[in-house]
């Protein structure tokens, strides 16, 4: 595959007709999850002078979205975007009027005005990805753009705590976190009063059949759909190992004599790995089924962790994070690509916020776990936690490796991805 051929992929997707029309205004809008809750973090903080408070409005803002998520989901799926999205960026802009607001009472106020703001924030990022699988048949385009989402969501992160930290130094946390907001609604509306949103394929639940061939779909929610939840696991275990490295590298850096900033920085070469190894998986032909995709890349990741644990400097550490993160960005295709075809459309804006959903948690726990391990033993046997979550990651596709292989018939010539 020449670099002409690569970029000609990316391109060919640019021009089929819509989709600008939806890319634009959802990354618009998919930018502020990355700033809104640092931003929120960061004022809290400053206004209580804790940065426990901060940190409690954060977990509050993660558990709403973990709430409310996969509800969002169900109801896009029945009402429709065009519906739905207009009234959270409705609902957000209040929550955050309500924000100002609790400025000016105690710190708990400030604090427990979170949760409305977390509420109503739209689960764009896994719209926009159901929305592929709607809008773009099943073949190459749908997984280039299936790995355009997953190195974006990587972009989006890197770009987020940079942004988040330059518009609170020239302005303030309050107004970055306003400013995000006014993104988000701004995006969301653009994005939902798109044409090709409005004319998706959306099949008639009554008459449609789940992809695992057990019989009508109607009001069959995911998690009863075969080898989801296994799929749903293998999201969290996998989100899991990234986010153990958050806690356990800085501490490694600290071992060996240098700061934790230095650590912390090291935490850029995962996602940037993973943006070239997305951007390059993305423009491949396959031919191998999903199902085979998916193992291959989670055995990739398990072996590109494994050296983490054996890391003995900070630039050996820095060649094993590059090389943990190439697989990154396209697992996640693979990951929902596969999930998209397991679940009945009238029920994937559903799936793939619970999909998200499982990711947050994950991240969550990985980085609990490793927070306690870092304390009771120490930096190496923090990293090691990375591999092992890529296990059970590896481990949960394998055990219904055949209910998986129903979903994926052989790809036909000419469609083969």
């Amino acid at each position: 595959m020449s670099l002409v051929d690569a970029v000609g992929r990316y391109v060919e997707l640019w021009r089929t007709p819509g989709v600008p029309r939806v890319m634009l205004p959802a990354m618009l809008a998919r930018l502020p999850v990355a700033i809104e809750p640092l931003a929120i973090f960061l004022h809290v903080s400053e206004k209580t002078g804790s940065y426990s408070a901060g940190a409690t409005a954060l977990a509050l803002f993660s558990g709403g979205l973990a709430v409310a998520w996969p509800v969002h989901g169900r109801l896009i799926d029945r009402h429709g975007l065009r519906r739905v999205l207009p009234v959270l960026a409705l609902l957000h802009a209040v929550a955050l009027v309500g924000f100002v607001a609790a400025n000016q009472g105690p710190g708990w106020l400030l604090i427990s005005s979170v949760v409305p703001v977390a509420l109503s924030m739209a689960p764009v990022g896994s719209t926009v990805r159901a929305a592929w699988a709607l809008i773009l048949p099943p073949g190459p385009k749908l997984n280039t753009a299936n790995a355009l989402e997953a190195v974006l969501i990587e972009v989006f992160f890197v770009i987020g705590p940079a942004a988040t930290g330059l518009f609170t130094g020239v302005f303030s946390a309050l107004a970055t976190t306003l400013l995000a907001g006014g993104m988000l609604v701004v995006g969301s509306l653009l994005y939902g009063s798109a044409p090709a949103v409005a004319t998706m394929r959306k099949p008639d639940g009554s008459a449609e059949a789940d992809a695992t061939g057990d019989g009508p779909a109607r009001s069959r929610r995911p998690w009863r759909v075969p080898g989801v939840v296994a799929i749903l696991v293998a999201a969290g275990a996998a989100a899991a190992a990234f986010a153990v490295l958050e806690v356990a590298v800085p501490a490694t850096v600290s071992a060996h004599g240098s700061t934790a900033a230095t650590g912390v920085a090291l935490l850029s070469l995962p996602p940037a790995a993973s943006v070239l190894g997305g951007l390059v998986w993305g423009a491949r032909q396959h031919t191998r089924r999903a199902v085979h995709r998916y193992l291959v890349l989670l055995a990739v990741a398990l072996a590109c962790m494994i050296p983490l644990v054996f890391a003995t400097s900070i630039p050996v550490l820095a060649v094993c994070l590059f090389l943990a993160g190439l697989p990154l960005a396209a697992l996640s295709a693979e990951e929902f690509g596969l999930l998209g075809r397991m679940v009945p459309k009238t029920v994937i804006n559903e799936s793939f916020a619970l999909a998200a959903t499982m990711m947050a948690v994950g991240s969550a726990a990985g980085t609990l776990l490793a927070g306690a391990v870092l304390g009771w033993f120490g930096p190496a046997e923090a990293r090691l936690l990375s591999p092992v979550a890529a296990l059970v990651a590896l481990a949960a596709v394998l055990w219904v490796r055949d209910t998986l292989s129903r979903v994926d018939a052989p790809a036909s010539v000419g469609s083969a991805s």
